[in-house]
């Protein structure tokens, strides 16, 4: 199944820089998220259907928090922290945090926390 298209591409490449702009500069599913709701707002619109499987639409509808203080911790599902003992919630957040120091984005979970966490990022 293919998925719906974007039919402007200047109104979408104006909104998802609006979006990262208000989000810190960086690419994230919340900008994203802002980005379409930007798109929608200046008129833009799709062709196609649209997936039942949107990642960013269950995205949405799951409850995300950080794990500890916003900026030095993960951003998981409510239940996928609830799984995790303290001390997995501190090596997930420690792995963050040393990642985020040498300028990395995107920092993998150890492999253990990342097998236990693994079905509720994806429910």
């Amino acid at each position: 199944m293919s998925t719906a298209t974007k039919r402007d591409p200047k109104k979408w490449a104006a909104a998802k820089a609006r979006a990262k702009a208000k989000m810190g500069g960086k690419h994230s599913a919340r900008a994203m998220q802002l980005a379409v709701k930007y798109y929608k707002d200046s008129g833009g619109t799709y062709s196609g259907p649209k997936k039942s499987e949107n990642k960013l639409s269950k995205w949405s509808k799951q409850d995300w928090q950080y794990a500890g203080k916003k900026g030095e911790s993960r951003y998981l599902p409510k239940k996928a922290i609830a799984s995790l003992s303290p001390s997995e919630r501190a090596a997930t957040n420690r792995k963050k945090r040393e990642d985020t120091a040498k300028g990395k984005q995107f920092s993998k979970q150890p492999k253990s926390i990342a097998n236990k966490t693994r079905r509720y990022r994806r429910a």
